[in-house]
């Protein structure tokens, strides 16, 4: 079924290459005020941006607009499969649709504008602390903060998945509550290795939302089981 997918989207190479052209070019003309933002928005005034080379602010832009052009590319292909598929939206998957925005809504307002400042305020601190100048790389501090921001606002659709996981009979929800400490050291796990704070806190303040947005998603898919029954 995977090599019948790929071999439609082959069909439509042409349509993928066009948007993903047009949109990369319009994504690098917008790194300029996403970069400027994120200055703005996340760097604390006693710390500086700096670029270490000459290409280094040309690569940040080549990246967020790549990865931005990525996720566009994804959407695309999937709107092609349902369409070859004649997949026609009802109410359901409109419901579907509206959580799912807003739990990326608020991954994305959680992330940029609570964990990442707070992790950036306190390895600010600790380093002006110890007598040292806070200078960064443009290629570290926005390109990190970028895609910490892309990544945490995709672990905010946990509910969303977990719960379709359930409906859909392809895991029990017995199951995912035994295995429940697992998901916890996994979630913890997770976050420690992506955020940049070398304390606890910011680990603490995106593994407490994703434990509870599992525990929420087992109550829900609880819920609408018993609906369906």
């Amino acid at each position: 079924m995977l090599f019948r997918y790929l071999l439609l989207l082959r069909k439509h190479a042409w349509l993928l290459l066009g948007t993903g052209t047009a949109s990369f070019a319009i994504f690098f003309y917008l790194s300029d005020f996403i970069i400027q933002r994120m200055k703005q928005d996340l760097l604390p005034e006693s710390a500086r941006l700096i670029a270490t080379g000459m290409l280094e602010t040309v690569m940040v832009k080549l990246q967020i607009a790549l990865v931005l052009t990525a996720v566009v590319l994804i959407a695309v292909s999937l709107l092609i499969v349902a369409r070859a598929l004649r997949f026609k939206p009802g109410l359901g998957t409109l419901v579907w649709l509206v959580v799912a925005l807003v739990l990326l809504a608020t991954g994305f307002s959680f992330t940029y504008f609570l964990l990442l400042p707070t992790a950036v305020k306190v390895l600010t601190a600790l380093t002006t602390e110890a007598g040292v100048l806070a200078y960064y790389s443009i290629n570290q501090f926005v390109f990190f903060a970028f895609l910490t921001t892309v990544i945490f606002s995709l672990l905010f659709e946990l509910p969303l998945a977990v719960t379709w996981l359930a409906l859909r009979g392809i895991v029990s929800l017995e199951s995912l509550k035994r295995k429940r400490k697992y998901v916890y050291v996994g979630i913890v796990t997770l976050a420690a290795i992506i955020t940049a704070d070398p304390t606890p806190m910011s680990q603490l303040l995106l593994s407490f939302p994703l434990i509870f947005l599992y525990e929420l998603s087992l109550l829900v898919a609880g819920v609408l089981i018993r609906i369906r029954e």
